[in-house]
């Protein structure tokens, strides 16, 4: 299937060196165009049937103790999950919600890409921390809204936090990323559509 224009230019700009899946590549590509920083870094989008979250970062295991500019990192978006999980999938996301997803977790990979290999090591040793991971994930939340994925990144928030019983299910979303409000707060544009994108229903 051949891409669009516009989708061919985001793909010649921001595809190098990255395996992205065809049925999600223009999410893909969209938060891509705004970690330029992240051109030459070896990114795999990998579908994944087996998980224990919706959606994942981290080093290969065979680039883990190179330097960093020799490392490849996967970020696995599971495909198949019971319910509630289930509708927090990747492929139920609106797109908006998907670029959001993936500035999150292009955030983790800027995160890892300052560290040395010592670094890494004791980062993520140290994600089995609460206090720690809290400071991590709520970085990349801000990571995402700092590369302008703010909106995206709201919507998502919004509507996984509007699935029945997932909130139950993963309480930790509610401890260790940014709520809505907390999002909100750096987006004083999107305060007047704050209420309307509460009010998002899900297509169940």
């Amino acid at each position: 299937m051949e891409k669009d224009d516009d989708l061919e230019l985001l793909y010649k700009e921001y595809g190098r060196f990255k395996e992205i899946p065809q049925k999600y590549e223009t999410a893909i590509l969209k938060a891509l165009s705004c970690f330029p920083e992240l051109k030459d870094t070896k990114i795999q989008f990998r579908l994944k049937h087996k998980g224990s979250v919706p959606y994942n970062t981290k080093p290969s295991l065979s680039s883990f103790f190179g330097q960093s500019y020799e490392r490849e990192y996967l970020i696995d978006l599971l495909e198949d999950a019971e319910q509630p999980t289930f509708y927090a999938l990747f492929k139920n996301l609106t797109q908006e919600s998907q670029i959001g997803v993936i500035a999150h977790e292009l955030s983790h990979v800027v995160q890892y890409e300052s560290l040395t290999k010592g670094e890494l090591i004791k980062f993520i040793a140290f994600y089995l921390i609460p206090e720690f991971k809290q400071k991590i994930e709520q970085a990349a939340d801000m990571g995402a809204i700092i590369h302008n994925c703010g909106k995206e990144l709201l919507e998502h928030a919004i509507f996984i936090r509007s699935i029945p019983g997932y909130i139950e299910e993963r309480p930790e979303i509610n401890e260790n990323y940014l709520s809505p409000i907390e999002i909100v707060d750096y987006l004083p544009e999107e305060k007047e559509n704050y209420k309307t994108l509460q009010g998002l229903e899900s297509e169940y």
